[in-house]
């Protein structure tokens, strides 16, 4: 053993990572510098004498080499020296000294070098690429908090109210007459509608902060189902009650509720998150309750969009205010029928 210590094929392995070889004459070179590429050591090697091995016999046709000898041939000496050594080694005397053991040969590794797609050398090993800003992003595609196929039809049952259409409803005024009752107005028909508008408030409180894009993503889908000139959005710290944002972000303005029968939507957790350190920036659940009833007064139904189940909410809140969770299995059915509910 030399004084390097003995060689494995990891060794080997770390090597050709290292040095990346273009072709298998390279790498072959490797492995020899390394003492990994020798030929395997043949099955009866350590029963042949020393002397044996150190000359080979001939082989017809090929040369000095290890093959079986043929019928005639003779046995070459050692080159250099005389025919006398090679009758010396064969002699019966020194078939009865005892043979010292033969080494055996390192065992031989075989290495491939294939070619593989990239921009390097041909032969050259290459690794992937890593992804791109571009690609990290796609691969990190957003999944809104409702299912695509739904959540137009979500967000209608979340902001339209319920107006008079130009339909009689029959069934009203057949039971009027059935009852001799006087008819001073035609009753008509109630339809889901859009066209009182929607005030929106987004909390952009520190409890938020990890739905940021779901907040984007829900004020866009409440402009494109109610029509961005009927929709007032309006932003917020804690609860609206200490002040709302326009357009204008340096100008905080009092909330004032809008028209009577207006609905009035939050994208808020009201308070349920509560971060450390956030201390008085997260609104308290009473503060909450205030305000809902100071909306509910002005005749505003309150519909909020909670990151959180409805349940995880406290009573109070969930007898004033509609709860719509984010959820990707909320129907149009599950909406409607909370919508109509109310509290």
């Amino acid at each position: 053993m030399s004084g390097r210590g003995e060689i494995f094929l990891g060794d080997l392995v770390r090597a050709l990572a290292a040095l990346r070889p273009a072709d298998r004459a390279t790498a072959g070179a490797v492995c020899e510098l390394l003492g990994l590429a020798g030929p395997p050591a043949p099955r009866g090697a350590r029963d042949v004498p020393r002397s044996a091995a150190a000359h080979p016999r001939a082989v017809p046709g090929t040369g000095t080499g290890a093959g079986a000898r043929g019928a005639g041939d003779r046995p070459t000496g050692p080159a250099g020296g005389d025919a006398g050594a090679a009758r010396r080694t064969a002699s019966p005397a020194d078939a009865d000294r005892p043979t010292p053991p033969v080494p055996a040969a390192a065992p031989a590794f075989s290495l491939t070098v294939t070619e593989r797609g990239g921009p390097g050398p041909a032969g050259r090993p290459s690794l992937p690429e890593p992804l791109s800003a571009a690609g990290q992003l796609s691969a990190l595609s957003y999944e809104p908090p409702w299912t695509p196929g739904w959540a137009r039809g979500v967000m209608f049952a979340v902001v339209s109210t319920p107006v008079e259409s130009t339909r009689v409803d029959q069934r009203v005024l057949m039971r009027k007459v059935s009852r001799h009752q006087a008819v001073r107005s035609v009753p008509r028909l109630r339809r889901p509608s859009t066209r009182q508008g929607v005030q929106l408030l987004i909390d952009h409180g520190p409890g938020m902060a990890p739905f940021t894009e779901d907040r984007d993503w829900l004020r866009s889908l409440v402009g494109g189902v109610a029509g961005r000139e009927r929709v007032e959005t309006l932003r917020f710290r804690g609860s609206p009650a200490r002040g709302v944002v326009g357009t204008d972000p340096l100008a905080p303005q009092p909330h004032r509720p809008p028209t009577p029968g207006t609905p009035v939507v939050l994208v808020s957790d009201l308070g349920l998150l509560r971060p450390p350190f956030a201390g008085a920036a997260v609104a308290a659940a009473a503060e909450w309750t205030r305000f809902v009833d100071s909306v509910r007064h002005a005749g505003c139904p309150v519909v909020c969009l909670t990151p959180y189940p409805a349940e995880r909410h406290p009573a109070p809140l969930r007898q004033r205010v509609t709860l719509i969770p984010f959820d990707r299995g909320l129907s149009v059915t599950v909406a409607r029928r909370a919508r109509k509910a109310g509290p």
